[in-house]
This record gives structure tokens, sequence and C-alpha cells, in this order.
């Protein structure tokens, strides 16, 4: 199948994406994407022309759900070609350079600067991403280009491969993810806000203690006032098991209790005396039985 999008054999409708073009097959690309189906069978200038120009889109987000929609997959393709290829090394140097030049040059870089004007300030360099930081954003905007062509399958991967994908503890580098969700999705769309969101409660309570995540968490709204609620009823629950724990235990120790106290009981109703009879002369030679009595 994907030969057949390479080669375009066959084709009968044209998808253009800058200076780009895919001849595609209708019969392939409408059964799987309900916004293809209506504009192939509707009266559209689109569909008389047999040709759309999806130019707003990125390309390579183009060129993935073209190959999605023909093979099932899609590759890392778009994420690898967004992440520069900075030699951080070389920055530090060559900014520390600049800053030992200019403190020797001392007076006379002083009347330099008076003559073309202040110095224009310094371009802080963005460390890039880490990978896996970089394939869940790739996956966030497949799920959303699933979203926009009513392609489902597309979403349902995109959506799998994110929360295989999602790290167990919450750090502060995870914000560009929750960032691109609420950009790119729309806000009722809970599929990736859920994990997101489980995250935060299986970390719930140290997490909360962050004035650091209380701030970041406050820029989404709606998703601080679910986390707020969801982690009292978690809260609640805990409290809850605890008072039923503490309940059993106090429960045993009143049953324990009681069992001491029928043993008490049992040996006060054996207390007593206990006469032993003796024959014989025994006490001053008297040949009469005697009782002795013994108490417990």
């Amino acid at each position: 199948m994907e030969q057949l999008l390479e080669s375009g054999k066959y084709s009968d409708f044209t998808i253009i994406c800058g200076a780009k073009e895919w001849k595609v097959h209708r019969a392939i690309i409408c059964p799987q994407s309900e916004y293809f189906t209506i504009l192939c069978d509707s009266n559209f200038k689109e569909s008389k022309d047999a040709e759309l120009d999806l130019s707003a889109e990125p390309p390579l987000d183009v060129e993935n759900m073209l190959k999605f929609l023909y093979t099932g997959s899609y590759t890392f393709l778009q994420a690898e070609a967004k992440q520069p290829n900075i030699d951080l090394d070389s920055v530090t140097a060559g900014l520390q350079a600049s800053s030992l030049a200019t403190n020797e040059d001392g007076d006379e870089n002083e009347e330099n600067q008076a003559d073309t004007g202040p110095e224009p300030p310094i371009t802080q360099v963005e460390v890039p991403s880490s990978p896996e930081i970089l394939r869940l954003q790739h996956h966030i905007v497949m799920y959303a280009i699933g979203d926009r062509y009513i392609i489902e399958k597309l979403k349902t991967q995109a959506a799998k491969y994110f929360i295989d994908g999602l790290p167990n503890k919450w750090t502060y580098d995870n914000w560009c993810l929750m960032e691109s969700v609420d950009e790119k999705t729309a806000p009722t769309d809970q599929t990736l806000r859920t994990p997101i969101m489980e995250l935060w409660l299986n970390d719930g309570i140290k997490l909360f203690e962050s004035q650091e995540f209380r701030d970041k968490v406050a820029q989404f709204p709606t998703m601080e006032l679910e986390f707020l609620r969801k982690h009292a009823t978690n809260m609640s629950c805990e409290i809850s098991a605890l008072n039923t724990k503490l309940a059993l235990q106090a429960s045993d120790m009143n049953a324990q209790s009681l069992l001491i106290r029928n043993l008490s009981s049992k040996r006060n109703s054996v207390k007593g005396s206990i006469e032993v009879t003796f024959s014989g002369a025994i006490w001053n030679n008297k040949e009469q039985p005697m009782n002795i009595k013994l108490h417990i």
C-alpha cells in the first residue's frame, strides 16, 4: 500500500502542502476518514477539482497522516526534524570568550559602545527537550491531526503511544506536554488529559505541597479544579480507610479485653475453699478427720 502512495499510480485525488504534493486514492483515504468522505462525496470545489490544499499544516504532519492511512502506522519524522543540533559546549565557550574580550578591552570598548550604541542582548539558547519528550509531543500532534480529519484509528494509536510513553513521575520538564495538549486539543477532550491527571494524583500530596506545581497548574484552570476535586476525594477515601482500620483494631482490642474478662471470671469461679480430709492423727495426735481450707 505504501508503494501506491509513493508512486501515485492509479491515483484519483491530489493533496497539496506547500511545495509538496501527494497523489492519493479516494478508495483508501475515504473509508478511514469521515472528513475525506464528506469532502469527496460533496459538490465542493475540492471534490470537483480532485485536489485539496493543506498548506496550513506542516508538511511532515500531512506526510505522517497519509502514511498512517496507507500503512496503519506513522513515524517519528516530525519530532526528529524539530530537534536542533546544538553543540552546547561550543556555545558556552563562545559566550565566555566574548565576555572575556569585553573585560580585556576596557575603556576602548566603552568608547566604541558610545559610538555604536548599546550592545544587543545576548540571545538565550533553549536547550532541546529530551527525545522522550519530543516523541510524546509528536504523538500529541498526530492525535490532533486525527481529530481534525476525523481519523479515529489514528487518534486511538496516537493516544496509546502517548499513554505508554508517559513517565512514572511528573516533573517540571513535563509541563510542555500539558501545554501542547491544551493548545492542540479541545478543552472537553479528556483522552490525553486523563493520563496526565492520573500522574498528578499518583503523587498528589507531594505535588500539592509544591508551590512550583501550584503556580503551573493554575495556568490550566479546568485541570486545576479537577485535580483539586479528585485529590480531595482521594484524601477523603484514605481517611475513611484509616478510620475503618482503626475501628477494626479497636474491635480486636475489645475482643481481647472481653476474653481477659471471661478468663478472670472463670478463675473467680474456681477460686474458694478446697477442703482436704485427712485420716489419722495430724495435729495433737487426735484420731479424727480434720478439714483444712486452702484459699487461692
